[in-house]
């Protein structure tokens, strides 16, 4: 049998493709070694996202006397967390593997390998392809610190340890940090740099570094490879990134860059026109799931002889409390696109819903292009910033101007009343 498409990794990237080559009709066969979900179901984005809100809830009960609730101090069982933590992930996976049936997508539990343009070897046996899609995601970075622990290991811990030392100042080691803090961990990062999450606009790096040291978390800048390598901590925790994944790739039929990503163009082919590459594992990939299965549906239908859609401005969030997220361009990077813009900037000290809630010292920002008006970006670091972002995303991929955003009428209380009073301050800004 030759297949429509043959997809290699079975994770958010894989499988939407999977999903949507099969809803076009297509002969779809995906190869997975490890459990489908990928890394973002499995040992990324679901299990951290279980840990936050566990510790949240952890840090709330312990101090419910601020509300007027008055009880024992609540007991941590790390281990029944966990154990509620894996059930939750086995049920979504075993919802997606439901799916993976029902869609009569073949599912091969196996590593497979690309041998030329329209085969691919799993074990002893060999599959043909009209198509292939390369969908491997990412792995950790190595640890620059021997003994150091990887995200993916992490995870596997079962008792809490008294202190912790995070290698790294990005999303990874933010929102670790996060969650070891709440639970009453002595945490402490340490960076190469002068601020932790570099690649972010400097209010909401700024927000939470003051978050973090306001908790008890220290943050060390400036360290040295042998200050790293240091043991001023129980555990050692290597949070330095994600690098692609090309394990079983032949890299003869495809170009990739200096940091392993696979180059591909505006239609995600690679150099070879029926391979094609999307995710985690492509060049300059932002490395988030939700981008990844945009991506993967785009390239299930262009190899399917389709029209693709057209890419959605691409939301990034970091999963503290309160959350932060950001959206489009940052003021820093509009001016280096050349961009005349304008930035108004809306704190939420008298937001009702965020007194309520007793959320931190948090904002919502929005950029527009000065000539335009359309909205062009937006910062947040707010209560449910990662729920909200997607109205400001929304309004950047339809050229909605400052004014248009004047025009709903947002509920009250609610957090997202502070795009109104943003917006009406850009739109003052702008006349």
């Amino acid at each position: 049998m030759i297949y429509d498409l043959a997809i290699l990794g079975g994770g958010p990237a894989g499988y939407s493709a999977a999903f949507e080559a099969a809803k076009l009709g297509q002969n779809v066969i995906l190869f997975e070694k490890r459990e489908l979900g990928g890394t973002c179901l499995n040992r990324g984005c679901i299990p951290t996202k279980f840990l936050a809100h566990m510790s949240e809830i952890y840090h709330s009960a312990y101090n419910s006397r601020e509300y007027g609730v008055i009880s024992d101090r609540p007991i941590l069982d790390y281990a029944a967390a966990c154990e509620k933590r894996e059930r939750i992930v086995s049920e979504l996976r075993n919802g997606l593997e439901q799916s993976i049936k029902l869609k009569k997508i073949e599912h091969i539990n196996g590593s497979g390998s690309i041998a030329d343009s329209r085969h691919i070897v799993c074990g002893e046996n060999a599959y043909e392809a009209a198509n292939i899609l390369i969908a491997t995601g990412s792995v950790p970075s190595e640890p620059l610190v021997d003994g150091a622990l990887t995200s993916d290991e992490i995870l596997e811990l079962r008792s809490l340890p008294r202190s912790l030392k995070i290698i790294g100042g990005g999303v990874i080691a933010a929102e670790f940090a996060h969650i070891f803090n709440l639970l009453g961990v002595e945490v402490t990062i340490a960076i190469r740099g002068e601020r932790i999450l570099r690649k972010w606009d400097k209010e909401i790096s700024a927000a939470i570094t003051r978050n973090f040291k306001k908790r008890g978390i220290n943050i060390i800048t400036d360290q040295t490879p042998e200050q790293f390598s240091e043991k001023t901590a129980d555990i050692i925790f290597s949070a330095m990134g994600r690098k692609p994944n090309i394990c079983g790739i032949n890299t003869s039929l495809v170009e990739t860059d200096k940091s392993g990503g696979i180059i591909v163009d505006g239609n995600f082919r690679t150099k070879t026109d029926n391979i094609f590459a999307v995710g985690d594992v492509i060049s300059g990939s932002p490395m988030l799931a939700h981008t990844a299965m945009e991506q993967g549906r785009n390239a299930a239908r262009i190899a399917a002889g389709k029209e693709s859609t057209p890419p959605s401005a691409v939301v990034k969030c970091i999963y503290t409390s309160p959350e932060a997220a950001s959206v489009g361009y940052t003021e820093y990077e509009a001016k280096k696109k050349g961009i005349l813009s304008v930035s108004a900037k809306a704190n939420m000290f008298s937001n009702a819903r965020t007194l309520i809630s007793g959320t931190d010292r948090s904002f919502i920002k929005i950029l527009a292009d000065k000539n335009t008006h359309r909205i062009i970006g937006a910062q947040l670091f707010c209560g449910r910033a990662s729920d909200i972002a997607d109205e400001l995303a929304l309004a950047i991929d339809h050229g909605s101007t400052a004014e248009d955003l004047l025009k709903a009428a947002r509920p009250h209380p609610s957090y997202c009343e502070a795009i109104t009073d943003a917006a009406e301050l850009l739109s003052e800004k702008l006349k």
